[in-house]
């Protein structure tokens, strides 16, 4: 594929990370997270952590420090948590191709980097933003430093590598130093290059670490004594192999692998191929690659993370830009291997086609007949093969696909055997185009998912509209409560405001007494109760409420969602 092509396809990669920026926080995480760095920035307790004023140990500060700075300088809202988020992810990107551009050439290198934004697994985490998006840019920034460093010995690298280690610390703890030391350890170990390990510049690049985390450290340690640093340095990673953690979901000993089958889309197949060629290739030492880095960081750190009794599908992503670089090569090399990249080509066009139907089922499911966005779906994929086609001129793509047509028929009928040259030429013709056609119906698929799908399905999660009816009528009159409603963390974020929890019908009368109105997110029993004691109110909004980050049959199918909903109730009560 052409270079030119490379750069077009960021443009629309880029508008779509845009688009994200604008959604609402989903719940649970996201939302938490959310609402902590709020409280953060409220409190301004920036070495103590807490989550609705109560202490928080689990996830280090990185997140919360960034997104209290971005809601200081542009305002509490979604675009300002999500964007420092969307920077790293940017970062990311970036150092793929950078790195990518080291060792292989530049087509390759764009190719990696391009893979990588393209994944399911960026357009998810730019949007549903959590601790792994500023992991991944960290850990691959400082993967590419240090390979900067091994090739050049200039020392600006060494401290590019260590800011990136140190931020990968800040960001989620242990792993990011076993994920870029998975990466880099064995290059040195197979280079020979012992020297790299006792370089006094080393020195520089720990004490540029330690720094890193000494307010981190310090806030652990005021707020929790020893046993904060145990738990950041030892049981929130280790612990978690060792059983020393409580946290325990019994994973799947495959559960990353067929994670990464979706997570990865388009480019999974080309990933666990070039993931499982190069391997065997080493293995039988029939293939020496261009670079170790990619492939014991991508194999070393899945490892480490199987190894976990914890697992969630987003752990895998800080790996992907190592993937990305795997796969890319990959695809390179299979243009000399035409067989192989028949049958992948036939089973990525499968796959591209099924990314289509499911598209036209959550039209279905969230749109409906909406004519903007069903509009859109049929005019941006019939666009995409339009611009796929022309790309290598419209009369010799048309011209061979006849032919190719012709000769099947004739195969059928005649009972002709063999492929014909025409449909060598065909298959040539596809794997040209894969890339480009492949990226181009993932960035159509996230795009209505971004602007209109993920929109639709956060309808029911009302409280972040209750949020801000809160916010839009605050007065110290107005007190925000919720009676028999359990408050999420995207309620208060919204509301920028902790509502006084009841669940016993005579507080809220006494509540209601001394404040004579009330702003209230209350439930169908609460609406009952309020009934049986005879108080007035007034709904404001009533709405279906789903936990939207477990989604089932039942909810997907607008004839049986209903079914599966709460409703909830916003009311202002008086007197």
């Amino acid at each position: 594929m052409q270079k030119k092509y490379f750069y077009f396809l960021f443009l629309p990669v880029l508008l779509i990370y845009v688009v994200n920026l604008f959604v609402d926080v989903m719940a649970i995480d996201a939302a938490q997270y959310a609402e902590m760095s709020w409280e953060m920035l409220t409190t301004k307790s920036f070495l103590k952590i807490h989550s609705l004023g109560t202490d928080y140990l689990d996830k280090p500060p990185l997140l919360f420090w960034l997104n209290s700075l971005s809601f200081y300088l542009l305002g509490i809202g979604n675009v300002s948590y999500k964007l420092p988020s969307l920077l790293f992810a940017l970062l990311a990107i970036y150092s793929t191709y950078r790195f990518a551009n080291i060792f292989y050439s530049k087509q390759t290198a764009l190719m990696a980097a391009l893979m990588l934004a393209t994944t399911e697994a960026l357009f998810l985490i730019t949007n549903d933003v959590r601790t792994d998006t500023i992991l991944m840019g960290a850990v691959i920034f400082s993967i590419w430093q240090w390979a900067e460093f091994f090739e050049s010995n200039e020392t600006i690298h060494i401290l590019g590598g260590s800011i990136g280690i140190g931020l990968a610390l800040l960001a989620k703890g242990p792993i990011g130093l076993i994920a870029v030391s998975a990466s880099i350890l064995p290059h040195i170990i197979l280079a020979k290059k012992w020297r790299w390990l006792i370089d006094l510049r080393i020195l520089v690049g720990l004490i540029i670490i330690s720094a890193m985390l000494t307010p981190m450290c310090v806030g652990l340690y005021e707020q929790w004594g020893w046993k904060g640093l145990k738990f950041y340095f030892w049981t929130q990673s280790f612990g978690r192999i060792t059983g020393a953690s409580e946290w325990n979901n019994n994973p799947d000993a495959f559960f990353l692998l067929h994670t990464t089958i979706w997570a990865f889309l388009p480019w999974s197949l080309f990933l666990f191929a070039g993931w499982i060629d190069m391997l065997a290739g080493l293995i039988r030492r029939k293939f020496v690659p261009k670079e170790i880095i990619s492939i014991s960081g991508f194999t070393l750190i899945l490892i480490a993370l199987m190894l976990s009794r914890y697992q969630l599908p987003h752990y895998i992503f800080v790996a992907y830009p190592l993937g990305a670089v795997i796969a890319a090569d990959y695809f390179t090399r299979l243009e000399r291997q035409a067989m192989v990249r028949k049958v992948l080509s036939v089973i990525q066009l499968l796959m591209l086609s099924a990314l289509i139907i499911l598209s036209c089922i959550l039209q279905y499911c969230f749109k409906g007949a909406d004519m903007l966005s069903l509009s859109l779906l049929i005019i941006l994929y019939l666009s995409i093969f339009i611009i796929v086609a022309y790309t290598n001129g419209p009369v010799r793509n048309i011209r061979n696909t006849l032919l190719y047509l012709t000769h099947s028929t004739n195969k059928i009928f005649n009972g002709n055997k063999g492929p014909s040259p025409e449909t060598h030429i065909f298959f040539d013709i596809v794997y040209r185009n894969l890339f480009l056609l492949s990226a181009g119906i993932m960035i159509v698929f996230n795009l209505l998912i971004g602007a209109f799908y993920f929109p639709a399905i956060l309808k029911y999660q009302p409280g972040d509209d209750f949020g801000r009816y809160v916010k839009m009528h605050r007065s110290p009159a107005n007190e925000f409560v919720t009676y028999h409603y359990g408050p999420g963390s995207a309620d208060i974020f919204y509301a920028q405001q902790v509502p006084v929890i009841i669940w016993d019908k005579d507080k809220f009368s006494e509540l209601l007494k001394q404040k004579k109105h009330l702003i209230v997110f209350t439930s169908s029993f609460g609406i009952d109760q309020m009934d049986k004691e005879h108080i007035r109110y007034r709904i404001i909004q009533q709405r279906y409420h789903f936990q939207v980050a477990k989604l089932t049959p039942k909810f997907l199918d607008p004839l049986t969602r209903d079914s599966v909903c709460e409703k909830v109730y916003l009311v202002e009560a008086d007197l």
